[in-house]
């Protein structure tokens, strides 16, 4: 995965506790990929319904298992 990439949770990550602010929102939902960085969260994702979920404590740095590319 890199920048750019249209992603969305996999089944593992909407199990995941701390994805529970998205979750709640839509699980479905896709988001863009808009930093890389080292260590074991390496994806920062901006979802597109982030929007409606501001004042929440929202998780946007995920592993490669919590993700999957969307329409796949």
């Amino acid at each position: 995965m890199k920048v750019g990439d249209v992603v969305c949770l996999s089944e593992y990550g909407i199990a995941r506790d701390f994805n529970k602010t998205i979750t709640n929102e839509d699980a479905y939902q896709i988001g863009v990929i808009v930093k890389e960085f080292p260590g074991e969260y390496p994806y920062s994702v901006h979802w597109m319904k982030a929007s409606s979920m501001s004042g929440n404590f929202m998780v946007n740095s995920h592993s490669r298992r919590e993700l999957k590319y969307a329409g796949r």
